[in-house]
């Protein structure tokens, strides 16, 4: 009798596989889905997501730019702007946010201790490329809350 309330009847050929087909099974799962999700990266080795087809605002002739956090989104979301603008994020919402690089050391992250309501942080970008960055608590890389810097040499 098992303890907690009673025994475990299986109908004919229904019994539980053993425990050690079962840890096996778990581990070739597990290595199925790294498998699959590490083909299923972003844009062939960046580490962020392929926004080269976004459409992006032009903001290119000025030393600074502001991009808004507000309640979930970016305003703008993409902008474009030259080496060696600032770019001013903005917290016009209720929420705390972040805007972190999507691509691991692209950019010194903005963090949700600098980014709380009515609070701005600054980021200069020098080198020209495609920086796109997401706020970590209303999205993720490619969903919700994102956002992209084009950068022009």
């Amino acid at each position: 009798m098992r303890r907690g309330g009673g025994s475990r009847r299986y109908a004919p050929g229904m019994r539980p596989a053993p425990r050690p087909a079962r840890a096996a099974t778990a581990v070739l799962a597990a290595l199925g889905a790294a498998v699959l999700f590490g083909a299923c990266g972003g844009d062939g080795g960046s580490g962020g997501p392929d926004i080269s087809g976004e459409e992006f605002e032009d903001l290119t002739g000025r030393d600074e730019v502001t991009v808004d956090a507000v309640d979930n989104r970016f305003v703008p979301e993409y902008v474009e702007i030259d080496a060696g603008t600032t770019v001013r994020f903005e917290n016009r919402g209720r929420n705390v946010h972040n805007a972190i690089p999507a691509e691991d050391g692209a950019f010194d992250p903005v963090e949700a201790d600098e980014l709380g309501p009515g609070d701005t942080a600054e980021v200069t970008f020098d080198e020209p490329g495609l920086y796109p960055y997401y706020c970590s608590l209303h999205g993720t890389t490619t969903k919700g809350m994102i956002g992209g810097i084009r950068v022009r040499g």
